[in-house]
Order: C-alpha cells, then structure tokens, then sequence
C-alpha cells in the first residue's frame, strides 16, 4: 500500500483492543477539539464554518471542558450574532415560515461531525484495502471486535477488498454475530440476577459493555 499516513493509524489501531476505528474516531475528534480551542478560533475560514452550521451539544461540553474558555465564548458569540441575523425578518404567512424554518434547519448542525464524516470513510476504505494487499493485516483484522456502527460501514466499504470482498464482509459479519451474541447473553444474565429466586450478582459492566458494541460509545 502507498497510503502510508493513511494505514499507519490503521496498523496502530489494530493492534490496541476494543473497535479500531472507535479508536481512529475519537482520536481525530480529539484533535479537532483541541484545534477549535487553538488555532482554529481566529482563523476566518474555519469561523466562516462554526458560525454557519455550529457545535452539536455533544461537542460543545468536549469544548467546554477544554482549557479555553474565552475562545469557545468567541466562537459561541459570533455563532449567536449569525443566527441573529437570520431570524431578523419575521414570516407573515405559512410558506414564508416554512422556508425560514429550512433555512434555519439548514445552519443547524455541527462542524466537528461534519469533519468527522468527511474524514472517516477514507479509512473504511483503506481498511478494505489493506485486508486484500497487506498480508499479515486479515490477521491483526480478524482478531479484531468491531462496534455495530462501524461493521456497517466497512460493509459499505466492502468493494474496496476486490477480490478479497467475500472473504472481508464474511469476517465481518461473523465477528459482529459473535459480539451480539456475547451482548444479549451477557445482559439476560443481568437481568436474571434481579430475580427474586437469584442468588447471583449482577455484573456492573455488561451495561457499559453493550453499549460499548452496540453503539460505538462509552458511558
């Protein structure tokens, strides 16, 4: 492969535990925080964006607890006086507040995620890449457990593997059964201890855990 900037995350993901790409994921996030809070607050382009479309909530407590307060203050200021702007004029009949409605719903999102969605596929991608033109990666990818989200998207990706398409979406599909199988048997076994004739105790982790799996996310 000659996507070395690309794989060499992939390679190190790969080899930690938990979903490789939850890992990718939250790295990036990561650091688009910290450039939110950092060089990205004075720079027009990259305010041009957060006043347009804004944080999700999600990301605005990540910005919250970083260490700079005043830049997420800016930001949240001019992202106000945006959206000011465009509530000035009010509608005066159905169709008017139809549009201002979409026109709002449309400045309504969270620049972060968008990143993030434009980032991650190219590593669905890559991923599908390396499992038919790296030889020891099907390996380390086998031995991997990949959140719900995240198979579905490497099955999306699956045309990327060529010839190796059966063999990855099969792998796929089979680590996936094997964690929700491992999920629902580990929760019924928590909902069991509740029952008055158990005498066992329920195991604190198997929420977090099938969360974990199921969502990509830690509680």
């Amino acid at each position: 492969m000659q996507y070395h900037i690309q794989t060499a995350p992939i390679w190190e993901a790969y080899s930690g535990d938990g979903c490789p790409l939850c890992r990718i994921y939250e790295n990036k996030e990561k650091r688009l925080v910290k450039s939110y809070l950092n060089e990205n607050v004075m720079d027009p382009h990259f305010r041009e964006r957060s006043n347009s479309v804004g944080f999700c909530a999600e990301h605005v407590k990540m910005l919250y607890a970083g260490e700079n307060k005043l830049g997420l203050a800016l930001q949240l200021e001019t992202r106000a006086a945006y959206l000011s702007d465009l509530v000035k004029n009010p509608p005066n009949d159905k169709k008017s507040a139809k549009r201002l409605a979409e026109k709002l719903t449309a400045h309504d999102g969270c620049v972060i995620c968008n990143e993030l969605d434009e980032f991650m596929p190219r590593y669905y991608m890559t991923v599908a890449q390396m499992f038919a033109a790296e030889p020891e990666f099907p390996h380390l990818f086998t031995s991997a457990s990949h959140c719900y989200k995240h198979a579905v998207e490497l099955l999306r990706a699956a045309e990327y593997a060529g010839k190796s398409l059966g063999a990855f979406a099969a792998e796929v599909l089979r680590a996936l059964n094997a964690d929700t199988e491992r999920t629902a048997k580990e929760l019924r076994a928590f909902a069991d201890c509740f029952d008055h004739n158990s005498t066992a105790k329920p195991d604190k982790e198997a929420i977090p855990r099938a969360v974990l799996r199921l969502l990509g996310k830690k509680l």
